[in-house]
């Protein structure tokens, strides 16, 4: 497992994956700050944006999610599956190898984020002291509920990227989830008051961030937040299960 690992992020330096993505998450928190900082934009206010990282979130879900569909789909692709299970190693290793991969993947983006945060926050912005807890409460908080959410997504991507076999239409595919599943989840409020039954579908599991930074969304996903943590869990679980079973039985 160790040397699977190891391969794994060797095929993401390789590619120049992580210097790639790592830049633009640092340049486009970069930019969020300084056009805060010279700007009078309540909406954009300081305050707001240091607790949501400069709303790095979206991006890194981004990546998350493009990085997932393809992890599998390369392989198949350009036929290197074949050269991993000739070295007698087990579908089940391989598929847990590159998990470990991503989830410890998704960990780095989110500390460059946090870290970025951090610094440009103390130069630009001092009166925001980052040693009051309330600012460091929130901060987390948020990062916690974006790391779940990013992995709501993340392990869906990687589950319909073993369902298909066209690696391009499993990048679509998982893309395009993510942005018409952010825009339906505020829709799916409406609904919730008329079946209540579908508190429990995936989309509202979305609005885990949002209510932890905000108990009174409670009222509109009917569901507690003990509720919202644990139905992510449960999707995640599911989907990773899911996404096991489609490799261990795809051919090659």
């Amino acid at each position: 497992m160790k040397n699977a690992v190891k391969q794994e992020l060797f095929k993401l330096m390789k590619q120049q994956l992580i210097l790639k993505q790592t830049m633009i998450l640092s340049g486009l928190i970069f930019l969020f700050s300084i056009v805060t900082k010279f700007n009078n934009f309540k909406v954009l206010s300081a305050e707001n944006l240091v607790a949501t990282c400069f709303n790095s979130g979206w991006l890194i879900v981004f990546f998350m999610v493009y990085l997932a569909s393809q992890t599998f789909s390369m392989e198949f692709r350009f036929g290197t599956i074949k050269n991993l299970l000739k070295k007698n190693q087990q579908r089940r290793i391989i598929f847990f190898s590159k998990l470990v991969t991503l989830v410890g993947y998704s960990v780095y983006l989110n500390v460059v984020s946090m870290t970025a945060t951090i610094c440009l926050s103390m130069i630009l912005f001092p009166e925001i002291s980052l040693n009051q807890t309330e600012v460091l409460r929130v901060l987390f908080t948020n990062l916690l509920g974006n790391f779940i959410g990013m992995w709501l997504f993340a392990s869906l991507s990687l589950m319909i990227s073993l369902a298909v076999s066209n690696e391009s239409l499993a990048s679509i595919l998982g893309i395009a989830t993510y942005f018409l599943s952010s825009m339906l989840a505020g829709i799916q409020f409406m609904v919730l008051d008329q079946i209540n039954w579908l508190r429990w579908n995936p989309l509202n599991m979305l609005n885990l961030s949002n209510q932890l930074s905000n108990s009174n969304i409670e009222k509109l996903t009917q569901l507690a937040t003990s509720q919202l943590l644990i139905g992510n869990l449960v999707y995640i679980i599911s989907f990773l299960l899911i996404a096991s079973f489609l490799f261990s039985r795809k051919k090659v």
